[in-house]
């Protein structure tokens, strides 16, 4: 750390930001946030808000979406619902952790250690060995399980009164366990906020059976009235230090404890405050042309699943449409996040960060299929479906009503498109399943990795070029940091250099610039050119150029370029997806469930390139792929590297399903394949079409 870091951290945070957190730290180590708070106590109200809350009726949804489950997935929902009652949770919709029975809502699953349960919640995160990533401790208590519960039960009704007694027991141990103001469950607002709506929709669904407990609603009642009043003191945090989905999920939190206890007397001021908040940020979180924030498609996700249930939420306790701001932002995100989607599995790149976020798992799918979320955004926002009948629709059916799945299905296209504003751009061909994003544009919010001009290729349905991911956010800073910077990404570094100063765990500084150079679509091929100066700042002013180019379905063409002055060490990296492959000849062979694929890399006389591979490396990092929180196995990682190269340094990676045939004349390249011909001028990493067939 410099002093000239120090400075650059202020600029970037601006004054009322760099104000702001100087005065939250004060107030933390001073004590001072710890200090006793009175909040007013007033007896639950006495009207029956059950009816109001706007999830589907849960048998019209059984009687709906059970027939579009497979017996594995109907006995899966069972199993589930099972071992989250012996205390087997489902975290991050993925895998299992034991907490125990009764839950231990302090544990870390993985380690044994637990967080402290008696700290006041502004001095509870303190860490300690063994504790690592709190996230692993908080996913139990935003209570998935009562979502898998309820869902279960509709399922099967049979065992519905033995899950409800589960879940009404959970609810009354966490709310024993962790009284306000003591214990990490208090110390994030958006963690209060999601786990008030699981409770919500599962004491709505067990309704819908025929099973109620009244001390159960009125414990609800009574928590949200804690909740509010904590979510109004501390929202300062969300709104000037993770002003992103956290800052979404307080503001929804504060309308719904309002809505809730709408005789306490801060209730309007709640509600008034969460409205402008949720408008507000759906303006400014999601960008003009559709992309979020967080510069992650799991993140926008999870927004969407936030402004999805506020728009139904306001419809049926408000009685009035949604604010116009708020189907807005869910119109850009349904074309933003379809765009990008893998027509046969529904998965997105797993772009930026990840940490296995879904505030409602409502739906028997992988967890990486946005499908089912993207299901019932459309039918919210144009009453049509996306996708032919299936699992997905379970989602639709809780969120809209088993009726929404009547609608009709609609073809929507899938073409090349380019999102100049943030940077992002996607190529297709003629399958759909066939495309390439490329990540170029400049940097706008400290929220996302080092993956400038990232590629994400995807053959025949296939990840075969893939995003590293995230693993875990705490536990060894080698490992949050290899997963984050640039080196573990399809990009290039230089010198050993980020793309961007690693400043802090969730900061980086010296935000790049990037600039979209030319965007081409005709059919049968389409072309991208950009380029970043992350690197220029640093002797020799080097900046990265690169251009990816689709010819037909099977033959892409990745050229890179370093301009700039003097020599420099240069290194271009692929991660491949979760195949064998092996080198053949000088070529990376991937074997893929859709056949093989070849990667081949040329300098720029069109000489072929020799390939260091690895994969599964521990010390350091190389080679590792999590595409699921807390989760990661081993890849492969291809690597050419060069050392003290004078620049321009130029480097070609073919990717084709056949054997290419490359001809290089000065600046002009033909790459032949038995799939399709490329003719093309190539000038400092900047392709120019000549003909494609």
């Amino acid at each position: 750390m410099t002093a000239r870091d120090a400075a650059q951290e202020l600029i970037e945070l601006g004054p009322w930001r760099t104000l702001y957190r100087i005065g939250r730290e004060t107030r933390q180590r001073s004590g001072l946030a710890a200090r006793p708070r009175a909040y007013p106590s007033h007896p639950a109200p006495a009207r029956d808000w059950l009816g109001e809350l706007p999830f589907g009726d849960a048998r019209e949804v059984a009687r709906a979406v059970t027939p579009r489950l497979d017996a594995s997935q109907r006995d899966g929902l069972l199993e589930t619902a099972d071992d989250a009652l012996r205390g087997r949770i489902l975290c991050f919709g993925r895998w299992r952790a034991d907490y125990g029975a009764p839950l231990d809502w302090y544990l870390n699953p993985l380690t044994g250690a637990r967080w402290p349960a008696d700290a006041h919640w502004s001095r509870a995160l303190v860490p300690a060995p063994g504790r690592d990533d709190v996230k692993l401790a908080w996913e139990p208590a935003r209570f998935p399980q009562a979502l898998h519960l309820a869902r279960a039960a509709a399922v099967d009704e049979a065992r519905a009164p033995r899950l409800f007694a589960g879940f009404t027991g959970m609810v009354r141990a966490f709310l024993d366990a962790s009284p306000f103001p003591r214990g990490i469950h208090w110390a994030s607002s958006q963690e209060c906020a999601i786990r008030l709506v699981a409770w919500l929709f599962a004491t709505r669904a067990f309704a819908d059976l025929g099973l109620r407990d009244e001390a159960h609603e009125r414990a609800i009642t009574a928590y949200a009235r804690v909740c509010g009043h904590h979510l109004l003191d501390e929202i300062g945090y969300a709104r000037h230090a993770v002003y992103n989905n956290h800052l979404i999920s307080e503001a929804l939190g504060l309308c719904v404890t309002a809505w809730l206890c709408p005789d306490d007397p801060a209730a309007a001021s709640w509600r008034a405050l969460g409205l402008r908040l949720l408008s507000d940020e759906s303006r400014a979180q999601v960008f003009e042309d559709g992309a979020y924030i967080n510069q992650s498609h799991n993140y926008h996700r999870t927004v969407v699943q936030e402004l999805l249930f506020a728009s139904r939420w306001h419809r049926s306790a408000l009685g009035a449409d949604e604010p116009a701001s708020w189907r807005e932002a869910l119109e850009r995100s349904l074309t933003f996040l379809y765009a990008h989607q893998n027509p046969l599995d529904g998965r997105l790149p797993n772009f930026g960060p990840n940490d296995g976020s879904m505030p409602r798992p409502l739906s028997q799918c992988d967890f990486s299929d946005f499908r089912p979320t993207l299901q019932a955004l459309s039918l919210h926002l144009h009453g049509e479906r996306l996708y032919p009948p299936g699992p997905w629709d379970e989602e639709a059916a809780w969120s809209l009503g088993a009726a929404s799945l009547d609608a009709p299905v609609t073809s929507r296209a899938r073409p090349s498109v380019s999102f100049a504003a943030t940077g992002y751009h996607v190529l297709r061909g003629e399958d759909p399943s066939s495309f390439a994003c490329f990540r170029c544009g400049s940097v706008r919010e400290r929220f996302g990795q080092l993956d400038l001009l990232h590629v994400d290729l995807w053959w025949r349905g296939q990840n075969v070029l893939v995003d590293g991911g995230t693993w875990l956010y705490s536990g060894p800073e080698v490992w949050h940091a290899h997963f984050l910077r640039t080196g573990s990404h399809n990009t290039v570094t230089v010198d050993g250099r980020d793309q961007m100063l690693h400043y802090r765990r969730f900061k980086f500084l010296y935000w790049a610039e990037a600039a979209l150079l030319r965007f081409i679509d005709r059919g049968a091929c389409s072309l991208v050119v950009g380029e970043h100066r992350g690197y220029a700042r640093h002797p020799g002013g080097v900046i990265h150029r690169r251009s990816v180019l689709r010819v037909g379905d099977d033959l892409w063409i990745i050229a890179d370029a370093l301009v700039g002055e003097g020599r420099h060490d240069a290194r271009l990296h692929w991660l491949c997806g979760e195949f064998e492959t092996e080198l053949v000849d000088g070529a990376l062979a991937l074997r893929t469930p859709a056949g093989a694929l070849g990667l081949r890399v040329y300098d720029g006389d069109g000489s072929a390139v020799e390939i260091d591979v690895a994969r599964g490396v521990e010390s350091p990092p190389r080679g590792w792929l999590s595409r699921y929180f807390g989760e990661r196995v081993p890849v492969t990682s291809a690597a050419v590297a060069s050392a003290r190269a004078a620049l321009p340094w130029t480097r070609v990676t073919v990717v084709s399903a056949s054997a290419p045939e490359v001809g290089v004349n000065g600046e002009a390249w033909t790459v032949h394949t038995p799939e399709a011909v490329a003719r093309f001028r190539l000038r400092d990493g900047a392709i120019t079409l000549e003909e494609t067939s």
